[in-house]
């Protein structure tokens, strides 16, 4: 049961970080809520204050101390409490400038630590505490006209990749149990979520840490068969790891997107070696092969890491051969960051910051030639977008775009409800589409 609101109990939350920090972050807004807290956007009026950011990269990390710092400049005396992987990482080495902190894997003592924290006992001890633990709030927040949610399916990280501290941070892969995101999923279809994001530190090692063979794809085909639900979209595929039945259900199941994000990190075999992944270029390559072949139509995202210990000029190469073949519609292109406590924080080799922001470019730019031709061939095609309303605010994604990384589509003229609708594309700048968007109400088909 709900507890009533005491005055006193009023918190601004921050999010920082990626989609993973975001479902954190509901499970969190929900645990508060059940608690009697009220999550305010006015830190003018706020008693306290919580940031859940990420950790993992020291950009992460200073956006984090930053946003505490803004917050510390505007309300000198408000108490603030730093919570999720940046929370971890500063255990050992808390910040003068916040009055709590909470690991990964005690998100759930979140509402007990504000009270401390709200009547001036500051906790910010340097113990070890534990990692990872996805919170699952009763009833995950959601915003009016919201139809697309994160479900999350696992906690942590089984593998050693030498760049990485996520295992450090959030602990070994666990999977959560099907009937718990089965039941998660369910209460936000029934709420009207018309997408649901399947995400995971490596969506693919669903169920395998408890000797499950073939649990994600029996998750995706319970999923599949709602309802109300129109699309299913896989995010995070450790490339190792996807299975051909996997790339079935991809071809076959109607309201699994044809998209699927797979982060590489690179395609040389030394820096893959370096890296501590497996497989390479020539496996790599024929995966890609095997996928785009066995579905049509597939949309596939990736990542790359640039500037890794001992990258030469060759290495780069075999990135940029990928990235302008164009198998790949999204890429995400970061600089490498060298973290203490990985493998790869000790190796010789660096690449000046100046060489790697060139090659960095030169990605870029084949990238751009890939949009070009992909957006192109769109022309004059219909297409099914999901329509959301956000804080007044409209927008429209197509399928082959996940949320907040990959465009969207540009509508002259938006339908009043939120919901799956068909367009005809006119143009595009960049990742977004331009289309009609102005068709007689009587022509615009609701799919669902």
């Amino acid at each position: 049961m709900t507890r009533p609101v005491r005055p006193d109990k009023s918190v601004a939350l921050f999010v920082l970080g990626c989609a993973k920090n975001q479902v954190e972050a509901d499970g969190l807004a929900a645990l508060l809520t059940e608690r009697g807290w009220s999550l305010t956007p006015d830190l003018s009026r706020s008693r306290s204050a919580v940031v859940h950011s990420c950790g993992f990269l020291k950009q992460g990390r200073h956006e984090a101390l930053s946003v505490v710092k803004d917050i510390r400049r505007k309300r000198p005396d408000l108490p603030i409490v730093l919570t999720g992987c940046a929370a971890t990482f500063y255990l050992s080495d808390p910040p003068a400038s916040v009055d709590g902190l909470l690991a990964t894997g005690e998100l759930h003592r979140l509402p007990d630590l504000l009270e401390r924290v709200s009547a001036g006992h500051p906790d910010v001890p340097g113990a070890d505490r534990p990692a990872g633990g996805y919170h699952h709030g009763s009833v995950r927040p959601l915003f009016p006209g919201q139809q697309s949610a994160y479900l999350r399916l696992s906690e942590g990280c089984s593998h050693r990749c030498s760049f990485c501290l996520i295992p450090a941070l959030r602990g070994p892969h666990r999977s959560r149990p099907s009937a718990e995101i089965l039941e998660e999923g369910r209460s936000l279809v029934d709420r009207g979520i018309k997408e649901l994001v399947l995400i995971g530190q490596d969506t693919t090692a669903y169920g395998k840490d408890r000797r499950e063979s073939g649990a994600l794809e029996r998750l995706i085909r319970t999923l599949s068969s709602w309802e109300g639900l129109a699309w299913l979209r896989l995010m995070y595929a450790y490339p190792s790891e996807v299975s051909d039945e996997l790339l079935d259900l991809l071809a076959g199941s109607p309201k699994l997107c044809r998209y699927l994000d797979m982060p590489l990190q690179h395609i040389s075999d030394e820096i893959l070696k370096d890296m501590g992944r497996p497989g390479g270029e020539k496996a790599t390559l024929r995966l890609i092969e095997k996928m785009l072949k066995k579905v049509p139509g597939l949309s596939l995202r990736t990542t790359f890491i640039v500037g890794f210990p001992g990258e030469t000029e060759n290495d780069f190469q075999r990135i940029l051969n990928v990235v302008s073949s164009g198998c790949f519609e999204h890429v995400g292109i970061f600089a490498y960051s060298a973290e203490p406590g990985t493998v790869a924080f000790r190796r010789e080799g660096r690449i000046p910051s100046r060489l790697v922001r060139e090659r960095m470019t030169r990605l870029v730019e084949a990238q751009s030639r890939v949009i070009d031709r992909c957006q192109t061939g769109r022309i004059g095609r219909l297409l099914d977008v999901l329509v959301e309303k956000r804080a007044g605010d409209v927008s429209a994604r197509a399928a082959h775009q996940a949320p907040d990384v990959d465009g969207g589509v540009r509508m002259k003229t938006f339908p009043q409800n939120p919901g799956i609708y068909n367009v005809r594309v006119t143009g595009y700048r960049g990742p977004v589409l331009e289309s009609t968007g102005n068709l007689d109400p009587q022509s615009w088909r609701q799919a669902v």
